[in-house]
């Protein structure tokens, strides 16, 4: 279970809807994250960096500087072909959250994405903030239902067919499937 409330889960989709619909990207169920915050003025770039550090964000609006950075490095424990390109995508749409939801006006930001921070209330807003912009409910949900039932209640292949679709880990996919059964308590 997540330790972000209800309440700001639900504001938080309410921020990923209405930024995919400002950039007319509401319509797609598999979001171009590299794309999307191209188009808001980032510059997206890999690095080797320190093991525990999955990626960066660096913004500083005086200078027009934004960088959004992914480490190069991943472990992958279920051995899923393409983790680095899931990976990437979600560490971009977690870095793109924290400029979101807690770049204040005015000031420089440097957030960074590490293994030993994942409690953190601000990390745990990121980190849904990226399951919302890259498995939208209105096409996660309907998806998950109709894979879920053509799947015949299996979670592993239902958990599969999600990870594909919208190219997310199946760790990513569980946790938006554990987010569901939070939204519609």
């Amino acid at each position: 279970m997540t330790n972000i409330t209800k309440e700001r889960m639900q504001e938080i989709e309410n921020v990923t809807k209405s930024k995919l619909t400002e950039l007319g990207l509401n319509n797609n169920a598999n979001v171009d994250i590299v794309a999307l915050v191209k188009k808001e003025g980032f510059r997206v770039e890999t690095n080797a960096l320190e093991k525990d550090t999955t990626g960066y964000l660096f913004v500083n609006e005086e200078e027009n500087e934004r960088v959004i950075c992914v480490n190069t490095y991943f472990s992958n424990p279920e051995k899923e072909t393409d983790v680095v390109f899931k990976k990437s995508r979600f560490i971009t749409a977690h870095e793109y959250g924290h400029y979101i939801l807690h770049k204040k006006d005015g000031e420089p930001i440097f957030a960074h994405r590490d293994t030993e921070h994942r409690e953190e209330p601000i990390e745990l807003e990121a980190d849904y903030f990226a399951r919302s912009i890259l498995m939208p409910l209105e096409h996660f949900k309907p998806f998950y239902e109709i894979l879920n039932e053509m799947g015949n209640n299996e979670e592993r292949f239902t958990i599969e067919m999600l990870s594909k679709l919208f190219k997310v880990t199946k760790k990513k996919v569980r946790k938006r499937v554990e987010d569901l059964g939070i939204l519609n308590q």
